[in-house]
């Protein structure tokens, strides 16, 4: 570990880099983040090659979009040995041959798959931001001077300047035994936050309003609705793990800055989305409020079925390995000091305590400037 001793607005503080060991990286996580990566600009780009033909040819190649998260779920299928693949697979040639629409074989695959592929990347992107989030947090109000990335922080997460951020913590023992519903609805009302922006897409774009063009937009909606639980779901570790700036008074928690931010974005939205349906959508507005609610019910369902595939199968796996390096992170309290902690039991309430006078150890004197 590099230590450096920088001097900051608010005080000195050591400048140290994250421990090598402390990276929650698998190789596995790479390479869903690589594969997501490469499989994004190939089906972007093909979605721009079929938009510059004209016509609607780049909504109906729209659910290339979703190609990353197959990608990514049958990377995930082919690690857990799962044999779902190969009765998908049958599935799906049965499907075809019947002469069941394609849109529905494609919405059946993507549930299965494609759910599996967007926590998968959900995860990676957790084990990838965790720590590195905590580590710009911790000392955002002491630098002096802030890069980009700690204003980018402060920015998303709300940050107080006026709170001294070093006393950073989280709770070390989770257990679940349910599915934690609550959070599952922390979660679909930031998705329908994010969602607001699609409905204004759909409200302003008058190809929606082409007969035409009508039976791709479902599709397309549930292709851009995939990338919501992308958006809202990586920050969801910190709620489950508590993650906190103790204070004298209010515990100021991660979480909640994020989504305050989020709420924040959310009201500006929401005037521009009535002036859109009021300016340019008012001869057709039974058509944009169907297809709002529509998108709003693929939302709730896309995260529902998310959020439990999420909370069963991967948070315990990432929260044990957060915790068990969470030591390497914080291995003393920031703030050590004599007085008692007011929150906490004092080992002064104890019977047989012995008390010590704190003159005895020592006064602290400083050489004057010269």
């Amino acid at each position: 570990m590099n230590l450096r001793l920088e001097k900051g607005r608010n005080g000195d503080f050591w400048a140290d880099q994250l421990p090598e060991g402390i990276s929650l990286i698998r190789v596995f996580d790479k390479c869903i983040m690589i594969l997501a990566a490469a499989t994004f600009i190939l089906s972007l780009a093909y979605v721009i090659y079929e938009g510059a033909k004209g016509g609607s040819q780049a909504h109906d190649a729209m659910p290339w979009l979703a190609l990353p998260f197959f990608v990514c779920g049958m990377a995930f299928y082919v690690r857990s040995r799962y044999w779902i693949l190969l009765i998908l697979a049958a599935a799906a040639m049965v499907l075809w041959f019947i002469d069941i629409p394609e849109t529905l074989i494609f919405l059946l695959l993507f549930l299965i798959i494609g759910a599996a592929g967007v926590v998968a990347l959900v995860d990676a992107l957790q084990r990838s931001v965790f720590y590195q989030v905590l580590r710009t947090i911790e000392y955002i109000n002491v630098k002096d001077k802030l890069t980009a990335k700690d204003k980018l922080v402060a920015f998303l997460f709300n940050v107080p300047e006026d709170m001294d951020t070093r006393n950073i913590t989280m709770d070390y023992e989770l257990s679940r035994t349910k599915i934690p519903w609550k959070e599952v609805g922390s979660s679909i009302s930031l998705g329908l936050m994010v969602g607001m922006f699609i409905w204004i897409y759909i409200s302003m774009n008058p190809t929606f309003m082409n007969l035409s063009s009508e039976s791709s937009v479902p599709l397309m909606m549930f292709t851009l609705i995939l990338y919501i639980p992308v958006l809202v779901m990586p920050w969801a570790i910190f709620r489950s793990l508590n993650v906190r700036v103790e204070t004298n008074y209010r515990d100021f928690k991660v979480y909640n800055g994020i989504k305050a931010t989020l709420q924040r974005m959310a009201v500006p939205v929401i005037a521009a989305f009535f002036f859109v349906l009021v300016a340019i959508n008012t001869s057709d507005l039974y058509t944009v409020g169907f297809y709002i609610v529509l998108s709003a019910a693929m939302i709730v369902g896309i995260l529902t079925l998310v959020s439990i595939l999420y909370y069963w199968v991967f948070e315990a796996v990432t929260i044990n390995d957060i915790v068990s390096k969470w030591r390497m992170f914080r291995p003393v309290p920031v703030f050590v000091g004599l007085e008692n902690d007011e929150k906490k039991q004092s080992w002064d309430d104890v019977p047989g305590t012995p008390r010590r006078d704190k003159n005895d150890f020592g006064k602290l004197t400083l050489p004057e400037e010269k």
